[in-house]
Formats: structure tokens, sequence, C-alpha cells
């Protein structure tokens, strides 16, 4: 009742959330979504903005249109909570940026963590680095008396979250560079791995170990071990999907791994019951395990668990999801090519097909 603004935030959130299980809501929760972004272009033009409120408000609209299933405002409201947080953070004559003003509070902390879930899922979809680089700013569990305590979005796999976006930095490293043209041909055809053989290399090949040898923190919940788990196979595929790209002559080492690890988020999903707490998060998993299934089996059981995921809690972005997924494997049963491409085709040619801006979240 403190803030005008996040109450007139949190009402759209909700009435938002109401239409998408009642369709009699809509036109209220349309109205109200109208007030809110009023209430928020107030509250930026005024000098005595709370960063923290503003960035919740940023935050809270790009959740909103994320589960209502849009495809590129939500982005939109990614940029402008960085923005946010930037104009606070930044230190003077630098690309720095000290987020101390937000991670000094309980409240600033979470919002950090929040952020930076949107983020880097983002990079996932997209071919972008993080908007805010720099280690894993958004973890504090371990100054905390219970440092194997979940975090509210990535549960116990933070590190894993921070590897997802040293792979998105790669990958885009190597979308400006030239050299995955120039040392195409100065690496051997017939590997069997990645080897660390020039510096693109070097790099997939250490995240590669690193993801292979972590371990999650001690925790007597099964499903967040599981869900842990299934995030670093999610970021395995990232990672090959990274190499095959890159390096396409590495396709045939490469092409097993991302099928064992598709098996293995099957097993670990399998390990999580319909409904639970960890369920909310496994869209990355079930997206990256989807985009790569081959097997039909395979192929019904993460239909099944997105639809059940869709039904309950009424979340667009996974119907979006998988309307992706339904193109490509519609693709993968006929064995047929999409035009213009070298090959079967991948999620990222739907995603620019249709212009979309995926949330993953």
């Amino acid at each position: 009742m403190e803030s005008p603004l996040l109450l007139d935030t949190l009402i759209a959130w909700s009435s938002s959330h109401l239409a998408l299980q009642d369709q009699t809501y809509e036109l209220v929760a349309t109205a109200n979504r109208c007030v809110a972004l009023r209430s928020l272009s107030t509250a930026l033009s005024s000098s005595k903005s709370e960063p923290e409120i503003g960035l919740a408000a940023c935050l809270i609209h790009c959740a909103m249109e994320s589960i209502t299933g849009d495809t590129k405002q939500w982005f939109g409201h990614l940029v402008g909570a960085y923005e946010m947080i930037r104009s606070v953070a930044a230190v003077a004559g630098t690309t720095s940026l000290d987020l101390s003003a937000f991670s000094s509070t309980v409240e600033g902390r979470w919002l950090l963590s929040n952020f930076a879930y949107h983020d880097i899922m983002m990079t996932v979809t997209e071919d972008r680095k993080p908007l805010i680089i720099g280690g894993e700013y958004w973890n504090f569990l371990e100054d905390q008396d219970h440092p194997d305590a979940a975090d509210t979005y990535f549960g116990l796999a933070s590190e894993i979250i921070y590897l997802i976006s040293e792979i998105s930095i790669l990958n885009v490293d190597m979308l400006n560079s030239q050299q995955a043209l120039s040392s195409h041909n100065t690496i051997g055809t017939h590997a069997t791995t990645i080897q660390p053989s020039d510096p693109f290399s070097t790099t997939a090949h250490n995240l590669q170990r690193t993801l292979q040898t972590w371990t999650p923190p001690t925790s007597q919940s099964y499903t967040l071990l599981a869900l842990a788990n299934s995030y670093r196979s999610a970021a395995l595929i990232h990672l090959y999907r990274t190499v095959r790209r890159h390096r396409p002559h590495l396709t045939p080492a490469v092409t097993p791994q991302i099928s064992t690890q598709v098996s293995e988020i099957i097993a670990q999903i399998r390990c999580i019951p319909p409904g639970c707490l960890a369920e909310s998060s496994l869209l990355l998993p079930l997206f990256m395990a989807g985009g790569e299934a081959n097997n039909p089996e395979q192929i019904a059981f993460l239909r099944g668990r997105m639809r059940s995921i869709a039904e309950e809690r009424q979340f667009r972005n996974v119907e979006r999801c998988l309307a992706v997924l339904e193109e490509v494997w519609h693709f993968k049963l006929l064995e047929t090519k999409a035009d213009g491409l070298n090959g079967m085709i991948d999620w990222k040619d739907v995603l620019r097909r249709r212009g979309w801006i995926l949330s993953i979240t």
C-alpha cells in the first residue's frame, strides 16, 4: 500500500493470470495493464522514483507478458529493467556495474536473481550475450546461514546458470569472429570429442569438463536435485549445439553426446512429480531436450509433460514453446528438409521465420 506503482502492477499481474483461466476477466485485465503501464511511465519520469520499486515493476511486466504468450514485448521490459539497473549501478568512466545498491537489501537481491533468470534464459533462444555480465552476481546464498538453500528461480543450479551464460557469450563471440571460417580447415574431421585445439575449442572443452564434473549442492529434496541435474544436461545440450554450429565437422562427435543428455533430462524429469514446485522451472530442460529428441517415445513424453504444465499453470509461453517444437517434430517425422536449409530444420529456424523472441522462463 506504500507504493501505488507496485500496487497497480500487481493488480495487472493478478488479473492477467485470472484472464488466462477465465476469459470473462480479459477486459478488466487489459484495463489494469494499461493502468499499470501508465503508472510505470509516470514513475520513471519522476525525480522521486525508487529504483527497487521501478525494477520490480519492470520485471513483473516482463513476466506478465511472458506468461500471456507474448513473443516480443516481454523482451522490451527486460531491457527496461536492465536500463533501470544500469542507471543506478553504472560506474563512471567504465563499463562496470556496482550492484551494491540492490545487493544490500533482501528485496534487491531477489530482484537481481529475478532479472538474471530472465536475462540468461533469453540468451539461449537469442544470439545475444547477457545484458549483465559479471559472474554469479545474483548468488548470495553462500553468504547466508544455509548455503545449501535453494534459489527462488535456479534451485540448486546457480552455477549451471552462470555456465549457460558463458556458453552464450562464446556463441556470440564466434558469431562476431571470422575465426569459425578461418580455422575450419585446420582441425581434423575425424575428432570424436571436443579437443582444445584453438581458442574456441579450448573454451568449449573447459566448459564441457566443468559441466560433466559438476555436482549439485547437498539437499534433502530429490526434486531439486533432479531439477539441477536436468539443468546441467540442458547446459550441455546448449554447449554441444554451439559446437555443432561453429564447428560443423564435429557434428558426428557431439550428436551422440546430445542424445545422451536428452535421455538424461527425461530420466530426471520423471523424478519430478507433476504439479510440484520444482516443475515450474522445467521449461528450459524440456525445451532443450525437445529440440533434439528424435525418438517418438521421447517426443511423446516431452509433449505430454509440456501440455500438462500448460494446462495446470496456464502459462502461455509454454504453449508457444510447444508450438515451436511441434513444427520441428513435424519435419523430423516427415524427414523433410526446410527450404534453403542444409539439413533438418532447427528450432532457431522456426523462431526466425515466425519473428519470435521466445521466453523459456
